[in-house]
């Protein structure tokens, strides 16, 4: 695994321990790998979204 640098503002720190002390996570980089996965497929979700949306305008309106 690749290691990559990151600031984070002590609240976010302090939340994000939290969630390990609370058993959410076992480490702090469990959640952020957790954190980055879960912002991928969200992104990954919205372009998918876009493109059909895309397609339905195409198929009701036809190209401009």
């Amino acid at each position: 695994m690749e290691s990559i640098p990151a600031k984070l503002t002590p609240k976010l720190i302090t939340e994000l321990d939290e969630l390990v002390k609370e058993g959410w996570y076992s480490n702090r980089s469990e959640a952020i790998r957790d954190a980055v996965r879960e912002l991928v497929e969200r992104k990954k979700l919205e372009l998918l979204e876009e493109a059909i949306e895309e397609d339905i305008r195409w198929g009701l309106y036809g190209k401009d």
